[in-house]
């Protein structure tokens, strides 16, 4: 009895070390973060499969695209510029518009819709259209960043006022850094096309923010402070950058034509929906090249409009018979906005639209670009794969759940 007595106090103690040590070993292992950081990435990649296969020339197309067409928003800047002050200095009876939002000129300033001729602007020759971009397959994929969407709320309280320079949201620069990113893609070699947009790239990234940093200047009347001295030095530059403007973007299209010439797109390499919203954005281009050079006017005009109404009608017929399609889904909307800016401008006596209505055109367009780009990269992702149904016959009742094992007696 003695020696069971001395037994329990002993047990008593190891009791709490066996408990413990049986715990430890149940504690699940720590993470090891190398393996976490590739879990993390191969979720990624199954959630983005396109992303590892980018055709180069598809990007570039897509780069060259928003640049020489997005940088055609310069022009609306020239010429707007250059109506407001003519052959003047600027000064507090001619203050430069830009036809941006939020500008004003002086009174008695020439209206920015006013013919180049009338105010000493270099006249604007239209350089020969580049080709439609040669889209490859679906499986050739990019991404592309989706410009902000935006749509009527609720009326409420009214915003409160912004300063003026906070108001403009031109294109010019982001379009003039898309070609920054064209000259970045060294493959595929584009012969004269990669010439010509090494000499407009940082041509437009400069005249770009000089547009900028002009109309920052007037919007916040720093010319009082300095009797438009930097005003002046502005406008010195600003005529010379304008004077080249047109040779070096007529030299990018000339050069984009010529190759897309010698390399057309294989359509036949297109499935149907990819072909539909092809023909739609072609359409849209040529509309598009109309306003932006002065020819929004005549049958010529209106006959691009009506065939521009009949793709658009049937990529919408098409997106009714079939409802899980990318690229109507994606593209209908871009081209709805396209569609209704060119409804609501109003052609002005020089063929073109007003200032404001010009820049919201370049967006949509460069829009639409990029939409194509989205549709591309979407339609080239593999399709989840479809989990089969069970071989179960259908009238065979489902097994029943087991049923919890008694407990013993």
């Amino acid at each position: 009895m003695k020696s069971l007595g001395s037994l329990v106090p002993m047990g008593l103690v190891l009791l709490p070390l066996v408990l413990s040590a049986g715990c430890s070993k149940d504690e699940p292992p720590k993470p090891d973060p190398a393996k976490a950081a590739a879990s993390a990435r191969n979720r990624l990649n199954a959630r983005n499969p396109a992303v590892a296969r980018i055709d180069p020339q598809t990007m570039k197309d897509y780069r060259l695209d928003v640049c020489y067409y997005g940088t055609l928003s310069l022009r609306q800047a020239r010429d707007s510029y250059l109506a407001s002050l003519g052959k003047d200095d600027p000064s507090e009876k001619k203050i430069p518009s830009f036809g941006l939002p939020g500008g004003a000129a002086a009174p008695g300033a020439a209206a920015p819709g006013v013919p180049p001729a009338a105010s000493g602007a270099p006249s604007a020759k239209a350089p020969p259209k580049p080709a439609p971009s040669p889209s490859l397959t679906a499986s050739a994929a990019a991404s592309a960043t989706k410009p902000a969407d935006g749509g009527p709320g609720d009326a409420g309280p009214a915003p409160p006022e912004r300063k003026p320079d906070l108001m403009m949201r031109a294109p010019h620069e982001r379009n003039a850094r898309a070609c920054a990113s064209a000259i970045a893609l060294k493959e595929p070699a584009m012969g004269d096309v990669d010439g010509a947009v090494n000499e407009l790239a940082p041509f437009a990234v400069e005249l770009a923010k000089d547009i900028s940093l002009a109309n920052q200047y007037y919007q916040r009347e720093d010319y009082k402070k300095d009797a438009f001295a930097k005003g002046k030095e502005l406008d010195k530059k600003l005529r010379e950058e304008f004077g080249k403007l047109d040779d070096l973007q007529a030299k990018l299209g000339n050069a984009l034509a010529g190759w897309r010439k010698d390399h057309p797109a294989d359509v036949t390499k297109m499935d149907e929906n990819e072909r539909v919203a092809r023909a739609a954005l072609d359409d849209a281009r040529d509309v598009f090249v109309l306003v932006a050079f002065k020819k929004a006017d005549g049958e010529a005009y209106k006959a691009a409009l009506d065939k521009l109404d009949r793709s658009i009608g049937a990529l919408k017929s098409y997106a009714e018979g079939h409802q899980g399609d990318v690229w109507s889904k994606i593209m209908a909307g871009p081209f709805d906005a396209f569609a209704k800016t060119l409804k609501d401008a109003k052609v002005t006596p020089d063929k073109t639209f007003e200032p404001e209505a010009f820049l919201t055109l370049v967006t949509n367009f460069t829009g639409l670009v990029e939409a194509r780009q989205r549709a591309l990269s979407r339609a080239g992702q593999p399709r989840p794969a479809v989990v089969p149904v069970s071989s179960a016959a259908p009238d065979q009742p489902a097994p029943a759940p087991p049923q919890p094992a008694e407990p013993p007696k």
